[in-house]
């Protein structure tokens, strides 16, 4: 067993060797014995509260940020409802006038409709040249009158006046894209008429429009107004 004196001994000389430096991949530092421990630990807890701090900054900013970005995409959404509003409105207030005016347009053809029912009526009761004239009025001098004449006169001179009328309305709505809606004679649309009978028929097809009792107006890809027809239907055996 070695003396405690020569085991003492070495490990002086040991101590007083300097240690063989490790491989480094650079250059080897210029010097290990101002290596401090506690230093090394001190500076790692206070890199250590730095990144804590950091990252509570950090956080803080992308809630700030997140806040703005829902503010502003709240504002955006508020503008654009303005805006919408603002657009819808003039053509809420321009679907309603042109309701209105179809309202007159429904009165002038309904004066149409009647002139034309007057002058039929009394190209029904005028006599004909043809027709044999009695006895007793062959030998009595009948006066030339032009009552019918005149009569006739006025009630075509009034048709056309509100024809005329009734077509500039049209023109003026047509230059609006405001267009009747072709019923007569077509399939049944439920999407632009309303049905408010049926007919039987056995020379129509069924579900084709015979009688237009409202007619129907669009503007544009909006229905205005639905047309009111009469629809065909099959005779029952």
């Amino acid at each position: 067993m070695m003396d405690r004196q020569a085991l003492f001994e070495k490990f002086l000389d040991f101590l007083q060797t300097s240690p063989t430096p490790p491989d480094y991949l650079e250059a080897e530092p210029s010097s290990i014995a101002s290596f401090d421990p506690y230093q090394m630990v001190a500076e790692w807890i206070a890199l250590r509260h730095e990144v804590k701090q950091q990252g509570k900054l950090l956080q803080a900013s992308q809630t700030t940020l997140q806040k703005a970005v829902e503010t502003l995409q709240i504002e955006q959404e508020r503008q654009q409802e303005l805006q919408d509003t603002h657009q819808g409105t003039p053509q809420i207030e321009q679907k309603a006038l042109w309701r209105d005016l179809l309202t007159v347009v429904d009165a002038l053809d309904q004066a149409y409709t009647h002139w034309q029912t007057q002058l039929d009526e009394l190209v029904a009761a005028a006599p004909t040249p043809s027709s044999p004239k009695p006895w007793w009025q062959r030998f009595q001098a009948q006066p030339e009158t032009d009552t019918d004449n005149t009569l006739r006169d006025i009630l075509v001179s009034n048709q056309q006046g509100i024809d005329l009328i009734r077509r500039s309305l049209l023109d003026v709505l047509r230059q609006r894209q405001v267009i009747p809606i072709e019923a007569q004679g077509q399939p049944f649309n439920p999407q632009i008429m309303y049905a408010v009978g049926r007919q039987e028929s056995s020379t129509i097809p069924e579900n084709t429009v015979i009688q237009e009792v409202v007619r129907g107006y669009k503007w544009g890809d909006q229905v205005l107004r639905e047309a009111q027809v009469i629809v065909a239907a099959k005779l029952n055996p």
